[in-house]
């Protein structure tokens, strides 16, 4: 009797209990809304919780589904006609996503969970077209090396949309393919907004990787002296050593890589919407007062859009490879718990006071180029939103926004203040001028880094080199004709 009272102060049948609710339930809400099975929560579960104290089955975490009304797949009983406006919903904003993407869409932007045949019986239905566009695309495939996580991190930019007056820059961990900014600006030209973001996200993740790569370009002048900096102060055997690799056309393959996926799964159905603009008279990017309206509507709004992209990207498992060495898995998955996966992480800790010296270095907080607009344009465009009305911005009143900021500015164009700050924007680029933001900032004079000195590099012990053949290297498939010029 004792022993069983014993027991009994464990839990039902002597189990170990389950964790609160209160403790659970937003984390296991967060795993279903990113598609995630029931094996999986379980196991990723007990990453947030006593184990010695708690314990949750599968058993249990249906139970818990039923409660909360988690529904999957099979418990949202969905059918052709109920997923249809949803479907249509994402197919006005991605008009070129095929179904593997469609579905990650419903799931983390609709909360609909549902099968890919679903899908493909409703596009096959009602968009065939679509269908027989996606199996027409044809794909080369490359191959690429790396030693691990935080081995490098890679960055490009992307001039597509220069004739909107807006750049992106994006930086990417190769060994997984792991998104670590996905920014839009109104230069991308400048090496202290891009050491900026570096020094961003290194403060938020709190480590930086090994060694940094690019394109040749002066704008990535920034990231290579700043991490060049962190990695002397953090370990001063390198001294005297570039801790930047720039890489000529075709070399910098990963960041093009996912050019190409932008391109083809985000980027048709929000180009339709700007060339509207274009297209119609509404917005004319020569004009000083036009490009800032358009810069404060419409770059915060698409911004987010992106961060719901790359957020999606990375917590997406891609289709199983079989030409695919490295670790399967989600992105995000590999990249915070590496072990988990049998891969090496080789990132490096970093003391905030040092990345503050950086920072104060090459990307000091109050330079103009960190601001979204001129900061009394920027307190007058507000005043005259509060005026109009607090509207969330969506892709269907983006450019009624726009106009109607735009009419309020009219209206005091003719005053003292407002020609001063129009007359003080510097001029657009043209052919064979400087971009717009861009800065000298030359690189340290060091000589560069040598191929080799890294834990992948071509001159590492046998030891390394047999460790990088078997457990680091990648196929990938990739569209070479949508790649940069």
């Amino acid at each position: 009797m004792e022993l069983r009272q014993m027991l009994n102060t464990l839990g039902h049948n002597g189990q170990v209990p389950a964790p609160p609710d209160a403790l659970i339930r937003p984390i296991i809400e967060d795993f279903v809304a990113k598609g995630y099975n029931n094996p999986e929560i379980v196991t990723r579960l007990r990453r947030y919780y006593d184990t010695d104290a708690y314990n949750v089955l599968i058993d249990l975490l249906k139970k818990r589904h039923s409660q909360w009304g988690l529904k999957s797949a099979h418990g949202q009983a969905h059918t052709i006609t109920s997923i249809g406006p949803a479907i249509e919903c994402v197919q006005a904003r991605f008009p070129k996503q095929g179904s593997h993407d469609m579905r990650q869409t419903l799931i983390h932007e609709e909360k609909i969970i549902v099968l890919r045949k679903l899908i493909l019986c409703y596009m096959n239905l009602y968009h065939p077209e679509d269908i027989q566009a996606c199996k027409s695309q044809h794909l080369k495939r490359s191959i690429y090396w790396t030693a691990g996580v935080n081995d490098i991190w890679v960055f490009d930019q992307h001039d597509k949309w220069r004739c909107f007056q807006l750049y992106l820059h994006v930086a990417i961990e190769p060994f997984l393919g792991c998104v670590l900014w996905l920014k839009i600006w109104w230069t991308n030209h400048n090496p202290r907004l891009i050491c900026g973001w570096y020094c961003d996200t290194v403060e938020t993740l709190g480590a930086m990787p090994l060694v940094t790569q690019s394109d040749p370009g002066s704008e990535n002048n920034g990231i290579a002296n700043g991490h060049t900096l962190l990695r002397h102060m953090q370990d001063p055997t390198l001294a005297r050593t570039l801790q930047h690799k720039f890489k000529g056309q075709h070399c910098n393959i990963k960041p093009k890589i996912f050019w190409s996926k932008l391109q083809r799964r985000w980027t048709p159905g929000f180009e339709d919407i700007l060339d509207c603009g274009i297209n119609n008279g509404i917005y004319n990017p020569d004009d000083a007062l036009e490009r800032l309206v358009f810069h404060y509507v419409f770059i915060l709004w698409l911004q987010h859009e992106l961060d719901l992209f790359a957020e999606k990207f990375n917590n997406v498992k891609p289709r199983h490879n079989i030409h695919k060495i490295l670790p399967h898995g989600r992105p995000n998955d590999i990249f915070y718990h590496a072990e988990d996966f049998e891969s090496c992480d080789f990132s490096v800790k970093v003391d905030r006071t040092m990345l503050d010296a950086v920072r104060q270095t090459y990307a000091v907080p109050d330079h103009p180029v960190f601001c979204l607009v001129p900061h009394d344009f920027s307190q007058q465009a507000s005043a005259f939103m509060a005026e109009l009305g607090t509207r969330p911005v969506t892709q269907d009143n983006v450019w009624n926004i726009y106009a109607d900021l735009l009419m309020c500015f009219h209206l005091i164009e003719e005053e003292e203040q407002i020609r001063e700050l129009l007359t003080a924007q510097p001029p657009l680029p043209c052919d064979g001028d400087k971009m717009l933001g861009s800065e000298d900032l030359p690189i340290v004079d060091l000589p560069p880094f040598v191929e080799g000195s890294g834990p992948g590099g071509k001159n590492n012990s046998d030891a390394e080199e047999e460790q990088s053949d078997d457990a680091s290297s990648d196929f990938y498939e990739f569209d070479w004709t949508d790649d940069e010029p």
